[in-house]
């Protein structure tokens, strides 16, 4: 399974519990083809950068989630036909590797070239 994660835009005008009966849809999408939902974020009304389908305000929500390939396919389907969806996008987010994770660990003080050079003698003059 890859790490997924999906922002999807829902028309501004939809009552609270349409909003949430199309998130749990979504979820039961991705838990039914045995994927794992890992966070769920309503971002809330915000202003569009442009109009779409004459609006200027959406419902963000963004889901991630962990999934085979023909999950985010299947789901992107279904989000495709849902009238309450404005706008969506699907990125496979990257898996954090062994060596990302050491890096993250240590200190980043100095460029790596300089950890560990030894300073030059003074010369007196």
């Amino acid at each position: 399974m890859h790490p997924y994660e999906t922002l999807f835009v829902l028309h501004p005008e939809l009552p609270e519990a349409q909003v949430r009966e199309t998130v749990e849809r979504a979820r039961r999408l991705i838990e039914g083809m045995q994927g794992q939902i890992a966070e769920v974020q309503d971002w809330g009304m915000r202003d569009l950068a442009y109009p779409v389908r004459k609006q200027a305000r959406g419902i963000y929500v963004l889901m991630q989630y962990a999934a085979p390939p023909g999950v985010v396919k299947e789901l992107e389907r279904t989000l495709k036909i849902a009238d309450e969806v404005l706008r969506f996008i699907s990125v496979r987010r990257p898996a954090p590797t062994k060596a990302k994770r050491r890096a993250a660990g240590r200190n980043r003080t100095a460029p790596p070239a300089e950890q560990g050079a030894v300073p030059a003698p003074e010369q007196g003059s």
